[in-house]
């Protein structure tokens, strides 16, 4: 290699191998070096020190050299390609809901009104967040994630069931199927769920034709008349969203307990509404999740079935109280895209629940009351419903 030393043959030319490694002998036999040019001069003096710099680095056994560029797991695995991967999800229960106003789950009361049935079916699974749990749950310790894929349907009716034309300002009649695809994460404190629910409302929810055929095969019903005036049918779309926390646990005459605050909101052309309470659950070997499953609020998908591996059983009670200000009820203010029967809502909705939920082994049973406030304001009384879930859970 030449160039840089000019005649000299450069940098690495012949100046520098007569520099370092041979001699010129004059006539005395005295070693002789002959004179450099500048230039080749100057570039040594530069380029020396560095070269001498990383023959040290060499020469040290523990030298820091820059590490290589790593990259991560988490970038290397892309959300979508993560969600469409089957591998990702194990089955892990099945649920099944029911609530109704009338007399098998209501214990206090046997009415046929305003939310007056609900049920679904709905199977979780773990999913294995490994490679993007830190872009699912940025921050998070250890978070576990679950998924629920639900299908329910609510059905309300007229307090006069048996009139072929209510009146105006009662509670129209109405439905809403809905197939329902939820996300959680939780870790030890705190979990989140968000739910996107695709249905139908008015005829096409096929709530007329389930309260018909319920009322005809069970004894003592009076036949419902007024479903000629039900709302349109349309899409439905509703998002939601929950954050809970729980509280570790504390003792009290021998039983454990609990506290779950909980806050979320409803966005949608069914409901748009803020909502929070809180739950208190006192028992035996409570649960290491964030609740008892409910219709109207969620499973926890991302909870094993036993607290405690050694118990075989579990029991306990609750009471929450929730609140919700609500902006919108499409089954109050009506259709979003036709005419439809309404009437004036309530922008505040207060509930009080109790509860039993009992587990022996992988069967899960739990029975629950609520009472409501108005929702309408020409609602004469708040109203009570009772809730059964019936329930499957095999991953441990």
């Amino acid at each position: 290699a030449g160039g840089l030393g000019g005649g000299h043959g450069g940098i690495v030319g012949p100046g520098l191998r007569r520099l370092h490694t041979g001699y010129l002998r004059s006539g005395a036999g005295v070693p002789y070096a002959p004179p450099m040019p500048a230039r080749t001069l100057l570039l040594c003096l530069v380029c020396l020190p560095a070269a001498g710099r990383q023959l040290e680095l060499l020469d040290e056994p523990n030298a820091a050299m820059p590490p290589p560029e790593v990259v991560s797991l988490d970038e290397r695995v892309g959300l979508m390609e993560a969600f469409a991967d089957r591998e990702r999800y194990e089955a892990q229960s099945v649920t099944i809901y029911w609530d109704n106003d009338g007399t098998y789950p209501n214990l206090f009361s046997n009415t046929d009104r305003y939310y007056t049935s609900g049920q679904g079916i709905e199977v979780g699974f773990a999913f294995d967040g490994a490679g993007i749990a830190d872009r699912l749950a940025p921050g998070w310790e250890e978070p576990r994630f679950g998924v629920g894929l639900s299908l329910e349907q609510h059905i309300y009716t007229s307090e006069y069931i048996t009139q072929v034309n209510p009146p105006l300002n009662d509670h129209p009649y109405g439905g809403w199927l809905s197939l329902n695809l939820a996300f959680q994460r939780a870790d030890a404190t705190r979990h989140d769920h968000f739910e996107l629910g695709l249905g139908l409302t008015g005829q096409w929810s096929g709530a007329e034709a389930v309260q018909k055929f319920i009322h005809s095969v069970v004894p003592d019903q009076e036949d419902p008349e007024g479903w000629g005036t039900q709302q349109a049918s349309e899409l439905a779309v509703n998002f939601t969203y929950r954050r809970t926390w729980r509280t570790e646990k504390g003792r009290v005459f021998g039983a454990e307990f609990d506290m779950l605050p909980t806050v979320g909101f409803d966005l949608g052309n069914v409901f748009i509404r803020a909502r929070g309470g809180a739950m208190v659950r006192v028992g035996m070997v409570l649960p290491d999740d964030f609740g008892p499953a409910s219709l109207l609020g969620f499973k926890d998908h991302t909870a094993g079935a036993f607290a405690d591996p050694c118990r075989d059983w579990s029991l306990y009670g609750y009471l929450s109280v929730n609140a919700d200000a609500v902006a919108r009820n499409m089954f109050l203010d009506g259709n979003t895209f036709a005419d439809s029967r309404s009437t004036d809502r309530e922008d505040l909705v207060g509930r009080l629940t109790v509860g039993v939920v009992a587990r022996w082994k992988s069967a899960y049973l739990g029975w629950a009351q609520t009472w409501e406030t108005k929702t309408f304001e020409a609602q004469p009384n708040g109203q009570t419903y009772g809730s059964v879930v019936l329930g499957c859970q095999w991953r441990f």
